[in-house]
């Protein structure tokens, strides 16, 4: 019930945070890594317990942020994302735009 209720309030925010899940998990499976996120970490953790948090790896700000870094870095993660982006927001995904969310998480703080 809450879920629906989320979704009927913003679902293009929900959609395209189901999308950057795919997408993080497709760049995963690529091998892509930023300072040890994401497999580095999560065989870290599966190792030794409690280094990491649940919320460290479910948190959407650092997915997106990989997905973002991925996405300059490879031009097909930059494909998907793009379609996604476009599908959910009322401007078109360029490099500038996608400079300018990598600029606006790091400065939130986001890290790896």
């Amino acid at each position: 019930m809450i879920i629906l209720q989320d979704m009927a309030e913003s679902p293009d925010e929900i959609l395209f945070d189901d999308m950057v899940g795919f997408i993080q998990y497709q760049t995963n499976q690529k091998g892509i890594e930023f300072d040890g996120f994401f497999r580095t970490k999560w065989e870290i953790e599966a190792n030794h317990p409690m280094t990491f948090d649940d919320e460290y790896f479910e948190n959407e700000n650092r997915s997106e942020l990989y997905v973002y870094l991925a996405a300059e870095k490879d031009n097909e993660v930059f494909s998907w994302l793009e379609y996604a982006w476009n599908l959910t927001h009322e401007e078109e995904l360029s490099k500038d735009i996608l400079h300018r969310e990598i600029y606006l998480l790091r400065e939130k703080g986001i890290k790896f």
